[in-house]
């Protein structure tokens, strides 16, 4: 599934229920949906390579419609499953659009007059590529479960010793609570001499305990083991996620907001503005990435 960003989830996906609504009953599919978006993207990137404030209005209105597809493809998707034809195509021709207005964009630098308008855009792409290889990974490392350390000794924690063959056999023998020694010598048959009970000096009997004795702790929960799992995320290592905010959701910079930085960037500025800002919001992107890897359970 691809990557859906916060203005097309929160700006135009409430609007679009109407729209997708209708287009189911017209048989319209997210693969479908995708393809309009692609249409309409060559005709945004057609109109940004006349220059004028014109021709970027226009441009801009004609992404913000590629949007408004993108959101009726959410909803489309939330009644139907994705079967494996459409989760290869949707993202393929979202990638797909983008460059086309990136060429878009630096033909019409070209036409304005712009020096170097070609190596800007090319190092946009180079940006984005590495930005969208990067959240490949991290979705990749999240689904995979935890990391090689995590499987190869499950219940280590950092800093613990590797455990031997004889606590993988029986891995509760460190916690157990120290034997009673009448008990033991109950079950061995050692005679012992009970001092005080009268007309009894010197006389050896055998006791016999009816009730075993309270032990300190208790009855102790099963430890995790092959017929007791232990919960999915402590089995994992993985912390549970949460929820993004706003501004985090923002700094992952998907392409709604690539998108509307597109517009309003050529819109005021120029096409080296914009390559410029792309560049920039994909490295902070890739460094938010970095900055926050997947933190095992402690």
């Amino acid at each position: 599934m691809t990557e859906t960003g916060v203005l097309t989830l929160r700006g135009f996906a409430p609007l679009a229920g109407p729209v997708a609504r209708w287009s189911r009953r017209r048989g319209v599919t997210p693969a479908g949906a995708a393809r309009i978006g692609l249409f309409i993207t060559v005709a945004a990137a057609v109109w940004f390579t006349a220059p004028g404030v014109r021709s970027s209005l226009v441009g801009s209105v004609l992404l913000a419609a590629v949007l408004f597809t993108d959101a009726v493809g959410l909803r489309l998707a939330r009644s139907r499953p994705w079967d494996p034809l459409t989760a290869w195509a949707v993202p393929l021709l979202a990638q797909l659009r983008e460059c086309v207005l990136c060429v878009g964009l630096a033909i019409g630098g070209v036409v304005a007059g712009i020096a170097d308008a070609w190596a800007w855009a090319a190092g946009a792409l180079i940006a984005l590529a590495l930005r969208e290889a990067v959240r490949t990974a991290r979705a990749a490392a999240l689904a995979s479960g935890p990391s090689r350390e995590v499987r190869q000794a499950p219940g280590r924690v950092p800093g613990q010793r590797r455990p031997s063959p004889i606590d993988a056999v029986d891995p509760s023998r460190h916690g157990r609570v120290p034997a009673d020694a009448s008990f033991t010598d109950e079950l061995l048959g050692k005679r012992v001499s009970n001092d005080d009970r009268p007309g009894a000096e010197g006389n050896p009997v055998i006791p016999i305990r009816t009730t075993p004795p309270t032990r300190g702790e208790g009855l102790r929960p099963l430890a995790a083991g092959p017929d007791r799992p232990a919960p999915p995320r402590a089995r994992a290592g993985i912390a549970p996620p949460t929820p993004l905010g706003p501004l985090r959701a923002l700094g992952r910079f998907a392409q709604s907001e690539r998108f509307f930085l597109i517009a309003v960037t050529v819109t005021i500025w120029d096409v080296r503005v914009t390559f410029i800002a792309l560049i920039v919001g994909s490295v902070l992107a890739v460094a938010g990435e970095l900055a926050d890897p997947v933190r095992p359970t402690s």
